[in-house]
């Protein structure tokens, strides 16, 4: 599957900005996105399900309130802890089922973490969203920062949402019209969303460590 490295993500960025003003004028006005990243595997799944409806700093909080419970994150571990025990390391109620169930689905061999990164990005989602608790913003998520993957625009993200809506001066926009509008973007439209995030982090002066 087709996936992006530094240079490449850097030539995507010039290429849309020769093409769109609107990406012109972020790299123009904040330089070159970062390259957000994260290893893919279960720790990892398991703090973006974490920083779902939170902040990253909230999220990457709990997550490191579960490791110093655990010390390595792993299925079998999540499953030795009951919801209540979970609780007392913030992890809601309603995500501790999340967990596991992530954690089952993990063990008894229905869903290969390993083996997804070789999957279309709709057989990816698939697989992922068979687990209670990820639905298509974290299916995304999992795309774009874990697997690189070009052509992913997540429009269950509020930050991205606002963004485009700011950017474009079109507060009344829907999720279908910025859907619409950015197929402009194919086949780059990860990397579109990365200077939408980027714009939107620049100017609310947030600081980030992905």
């Amino acid at each position: 599957m087709k996936s992006f490295t530094t240079s490449t993500f850097k030539k995507a960025c010039k290429a849309l900005a020769a093409r769109h003003s609107s990406i012109h004028t972020i790299i123009e006005t904040y330089g070159i996105p970062p390259m957000f990243q994260r290893t893919f595997g279960f720790e990892t799944l398991v703090q973006i399900i974490l920083e779902q409806q939170v902040s990253l700093a909230s999220g990457r909080a709990v997550f490191k309130r579960l490791q110093d419970r655990l010390g390595s994150i792993t299925p079998h571990g999540l499953l030795q802890l009951t919801k209540d025990e979970l609780r007392t390391c913030s992890v809601s109620r309603q995500k501790a089922g999340y967990l596991h169930h992530l954690s089952q689905t993990v063990q008894e061999g229905n869903l290969i973490l390993e083996a997804l990164d070789k999957e279309s990005d709709d057989e990816v989602r698939k697989q992922l969203m068979q687990v209670k608790g990820i639905g298509p913003w974290t299916a995304d998520v999992v795309l774009m920062l874990c697997m690189q993957r070009f052509d992913v625009l997540p429009l269950g993200d509020i930050a991205l949402i606002n963004s485009i809506k700011h950017i474009h001066n079109q507060p009344d926009w829907t999720v279908a019209d910025i859907q619409s509008y950015t197929e402009c973007y194919v086949p780059y439209r990860t990397i579109a969303a990365y200077c939408y995030w980027h714009a939107y982090i620049q100017r609310k002066n947030i600081t980030v460590s992905v």
